[in-house]
């Protein structure tokens, strides 16, 4: 079992209102060392934002957004810092004091908010910038005090992207019960095509789905997952999950065949130019696949369920930015600066066009008519978080690895039962 942030290292450092920033502080670098004094004698004050979003979509964003605050406030830098496996690496960072002053999280998971109550996250209760936020974004991101420590930039979902064209050459309409669904992947594969582009390489992504599936075809899925790492439940006796494993196990025969080599780019790059009719993976791929192909006619539509009004969308905050409450009164007083610029709509409204995902941020527009089965989802309130915001993040990671051999093996009459398994050891029952 990784490692849990370790509690008591320090309090959250009460932040002193400033009105400058003055170059006289050490400066973050990319790899999040520091460095003395200014860089070449300048008074410029840089600080690293260490963002945790993969995809070409959001990165894209944050740089055009990052450029323009640099021109606005040329006594302050920011470096955006995106590496592989950026969960661990902030987690490592943070556990050897080498916080950097900017980075994203996710704020209603239970790691996030280890981090809070272990003093790393500097408190954004009261600052102005916040009356930009969404009020149920805002709800749902405070900590277990009730005050707010990251700033919610946008918020993501699980859905079943298509592609319009290859919908209206086989008259396919949108699918809003899984019975229509499994009959819109029939129709697909008998005229030739590969109905799902799966990821099976990256157990994260292969996890992603399995969420979306709990989500979608359980109404107390994830609850019951949370009461099996309390060991008051086996999954593999429940009826709900055993329809749950059942139906995951019909889709993936819909998918293609090599999906456990597949990365995500690889996959998404062959949905964007028509190798598959649809592929299950979240709004965080939805600026990456317009990049990929501008002219892609895409859709998105929710995982269907038994019923349209039984249907859930995984939903929840996504990208949020915090400031370190380690750092110095000065970096944090350049860092509200650059907060206060995500949260004005016009700059909150570049990212969104480039991430696809709907912005927590009032009088952002998503101009995409497409997203619009699955924003009426969330807008009608059919939505459940991600599992890590009940369930310990190492036991749902475990439970990605038990997926992945699923797609490897399409047992899913032990599936459940590798997932007690799983749950047993990474809960430490």
């Amino acid at each position: 079992m990784k490692k849990k942030l370790v509690a008591g290292l320090g309090m959250v450092l009460t932040l002193a209102v400033m009105t400058g920033c003055s170059g006289n502080s050490g400066q973050s670098v990319a790899d999040g060392s520091k460095e003395d004094g200014n860089k070449s004698g300048s008074d410029v004050t840089t600080l690293e934002f260490f963002q945790q979003k993969g995809e070409e979509g959001p990165q894209k964003g944050y740089q055009e957004i990052i450029d323009k605050f640099n021109k606005e406030y040329p006594e302050i830098k920011i470096e955006m810092n995106t590496v592989p496996d950026a969960g661990k690496v902030l987690t490592s960072r943070i556990a050897s004091d080498d916080i950097p002053v900017l980075f994203s999280d996710y704020p209603t998971q239970m790691q996030f908010k280890q981090k809070v109550e272990s003093g790393f996250v500097e408190k954004l209760s009261g600052q102005d910038f916040l009356q930009n936020v969404n009020e149920s974004a805002l709800e749902m991101s405070k900590a277990n005090d009730g005050e707010t420590y990251a700033l919610p930039y946008s918020n993501n979902y699980m859905g079943v992207f298509y592609n319009k064209e290859i919908f209206e050459e086989n008259d396919l309409e949108i699918p809003e019960t899984y019975d229509d669904f499994i009959r819109v992947c029939e129709t697909l594969q008998e005229a030739g095509i590969t109905p799902i582009g799966v990821m099976g390489k990256d157990p994260t992504k292969v996890g992603h789905i399995l969420q979306s599936a709990v989500v979608a075809w359980t109404d107390q899925g994830v609850e019951k997952i949370k009461e099996a790492t309390e060991g008051t439940l086996k999954l593999a006796d429940d009826s709900e999950m055993q329809g749950m494993a059942k139906k995951l196990g019909e889709t993936m025969k819909f998918a293609n065949k090599d999906m456990l080599g597949m990365s995500d780019t690889v996959v998404w790059e062959g949905f964007s130019n028509g190798k598959y009719a649809m592929c299950i993976t979240g709004s965080y791929a939805k600026g990456t696949l317009t990049i990929a192909n501008p002219d892609l006619q895409m859709g998105v539509f929710p995982l269907p369920g038994d019923s349209k009004e039984s249907t859930k969308v995984l939903s929840g905050v996504d990208a949020a930015i915090c400031v370190s409450a380690k750092a110095s009164e000065e970096e944090k007083a350049c860092a509200m600066k650059f907060l206060e610029f995500l949260a004005r709509p016009e700059n909150a409204q570049i990212f969104c066009d480039n991430d696809g995902a709907p912005s927590c941020i009032k009088g952002v527009k998503m101009e995409d008519e497409g997203v619009a089965p699955v924003l009426e989802a969330i807008e009608a309130g059919r939505v459940h978080d991600w599992m890590a915001s009940t369930i310990d993040n190492n036991v749902v990671t475990d439970l990605y690895n038990v997926t992945q051999q699923l797609l490897s093996d399409g047992d899913t009459d032990h599936f459940l039962a590798n997932m007690d398994e799983s749950i047993a050891v990474s809960s430490q029952q």
